[in-house]
């Protein structure tokens, strides 16, 4: 059986590539071409965390904000998963670019030009568009910008439409696992991801991370059905006094046990789409759990990724 394969969008994959300088400059040059940046260098956390063990440590927070040679600042980060609130994810990291990066004593007017970089492996906006760039507008005028000195980038590795780069098409090609775009950039982070995959050490930590986030997965199963089953009760007791004892402690442990299942296989596919599985390698776990046909469990995929993103198609 060939070895799985943890390819650019992994979590420990990204900030190993990241953690490289020289990557860093290129892919930023990608996406901001017109900055000319020439230099770049990591502030790093006041805790690092150590990327080959994760025996101590819960979760898998890696941050380290970029600061380029005309002290502008970057956080560049990748999202596999379309998970509601990515708005409020960019916000948090804007606040804690401003926190970390503003000296003490500095006054507001000290804060340094920064940009807030997501790479997206689904279509954030829903509009085909390789490259989103968000700044501050006023609501009736267009033309009216405050001047913040902050962006938003959001990329598309999903997009066919806006200009972007070569190196930029190069990276998004590497996102998608192409292995034959022959531009420098591509060809260096192939080969530099492909001895993360062979070295043992890194590979170690790559499947300790993969179960960290199986455990993770499992005890958010268990804490769906506890809460299924505790709603339900408290719903059923409720509805009870109403229309009836009996009818009212069935009818709740129906829905509890119905509303903590939803949940439940909510987070296994929230899970299944960071680990980069597809959509229809997701469906036929579903319906292996559940013992369904592949198309039962394809209606259950849509209505659950349907209520989680707000109805929204």
């Amino acid at each position: 059986m060939a070895q799985e394969y943890f390819d650019f969008t992994n979590d420990l994959i990204f900030r190993w590539v990241m953690e490289r300088e020289e990557n860093c400059l290129a892919i930023l040059r990608a996406i901001l071409p017109d900055l000319k940046i020439t230099a770049v260098k990591r502030r790093e956390n006041e805790h690092p965390v150590n990327y080959l063990a994760f025996d101590d440590e819960r979760g898998v927070r890696f941050d380290a904000i970029i600061e380029d040679d005309q002290e502008r600042f970057y956080d560049v980060e990748m999202q596999v998963a379309n998970q509601p609130g990515l708005g409020k994810r960019v916000r948090y990291y804007q606040a804690q670019i401003d926190q970390e990066t503003l000296k003490k004593g500095e006054d507001y007017d000290a804060l340094r030009e920064s940009y807030v970089i997501f790479f997206c492996a689904f279509d954030p906006c829903g509009q085909d568009r390789r490259l989103y760039q968000f700044h501050y507008y006023e609501d009736n005028d267009r033309q009216l910008r405050l001047s913040t000195n902050s962006h938003v980038i959001l990329i598309n590795a999903l997009g066919t439409k806006g200009q972007i780069t070569p190196a930029l098409a190069a990276v998004l090609d590497v996102m998608n696992r192409r292995r034959d775009n022959a531009n420098p950039l591509a060809v260096r982070l192939v080969k530099e991801i492909d001895g993360y995959n062979r070295d043992k050490k890194r590979r170690r930590a790559l499947m300790n991370l993969k179960m960290r986030l199986k455990d993770e997965w499992r005890l958010g199963l268990s804490e769906g059905f506890d809460q299924g089953r505790a709603e339900g009760k408290a719903e059923g007791l409720n509805q009870g006094r109403a229309e009836g004892k009996a009818e009212g402690l069935s009818q709740g442990r129906a829905e509890g046990k119905a509303e903590g299942r939803d949940e439940t296989m909510l987070s296994l596919i929230h899970t299944l789409q960071m680990q980069g599985q597809t959509k229809k390698q997701i469906v036929e776990t579903l319906a292996l759990m559940q013992k369904s046909s592949l198309a039962e469990a394809q209606r259950y995929y849509a209505q659950l990724t349907e209520a989680a993103n707000g109805g929204e198609h």
